[in-house]
C-alpha cells in the first residue's frame, strides 16, 4: 500500500511545483524601453508571470460574488492562457514618453483609448486570419505616481466578448469615476 502512496504523493508534488514555477517575479521586461541603458538608473521593473492554473479559479469565484458582474464576463475567464504584468517606477519623463511612443507602435489594432490629463490607458489586441483575438496588450500611465504598468495576455477570445469586457470595465464603478474625471479636464 505505501508504495503505490509514495509515486502519487512525489507526482502531486512535482506537478504543483511545476504550476508554481510559472509565477516568477523578474527584474528584466519585454518592453524593450524599459531595458535601454540610458534609463538603467532611473526606472525599477518588476515582471510576474501570473500562474493561470490558481489565477483562473481565484478570478472566476471572485466574479461570481460582485453583484453587478454578468455571467457573460465570469466566462471571458477560460480564454485567457498566459499573462505576464510588467510594472515600473520611474519619475523620468522622458521614459515615460518613451514608453508611451513605443506601446503605440507595437503590433496590434487598437480598442481602447483614454487619456486623462497625464494619465492614460492603452488597448491592443492582435487577431488571427479567422478574427480571434489571440493577445492582448493593456498599457497605463500614471505619471502623478510614477508608475508604468504593461500587461501581456496570450488568449484566445472573440471580438464581440472583448467589446464586452471593454463595456462592462467602463461601466462598472471604477470605468464610471475615470470617465468623470476625464469629462472634467
Amino acid at each position: 500500500m505505501n508504495r503505490t502512496i509514495f509515486p502519487i504523493k512525489a507526482m502531486i508534488i512535482v506537478s504543483v511545483a511545476v504550476s508554481f514555477s510559472s509565477c516568477l517575479v523578474s527584474s528584466r521586461s519585454s518592453v524593450d524601453v524599459f531595458n535601454k541603458e540610458e534609463y538603467a538608473n532611473t526606472v525599477s521593473i518588476k515582471t510576474i508571470r501570473v500562474p493561470m492554473l490558481i489565477t483562473k479559479p481565484a478570478i472566476k469565484n471572485y466574479l461570481r460574488f460582485e453583484e453587478d458582474v454578468p455571467r457573460e464576463i465570469t466566462g471571458l475567464m477560460r480564454g485567457l492562457k498566459k499573462i505576464r504584468v510588467t510594472l515600473a517606477h520611474t519619475i523620468n519623463p522622458k521614459l515615460i514618453n518613451d514608453f508611451r511612443i513605443s506601446i503605440s507602435r507595437l503590433s496590434g489594432e487598437e480598442w481602447l483609448s483614454v487619456h486623462n490629463g497625464s494619465q492614460w490607458i492603452l488597448l491592443k489586441g492582435d487577431q488571427n486570419n479567422l478574427g480571434a483575438i489571440k493577445r492582448i496588450r493593456v498599457a497605463v500611465s500614471l505619471p502623478e505616481a510614477s508608475q508604468l504598468v504593461y500587461v501581456n495576455m496570450k488568449c484566445n477570445l472573440t471580438t464581440r466578448q472583448l467589446s464586452q469586457l471593454i463595456n462592462f470595465a467602463m461601466h462598472s464603478e471604477e470605468g464610471k469615476k475615470f470617465l468623470k474625471e476625464q469629462v472634467k479636464d
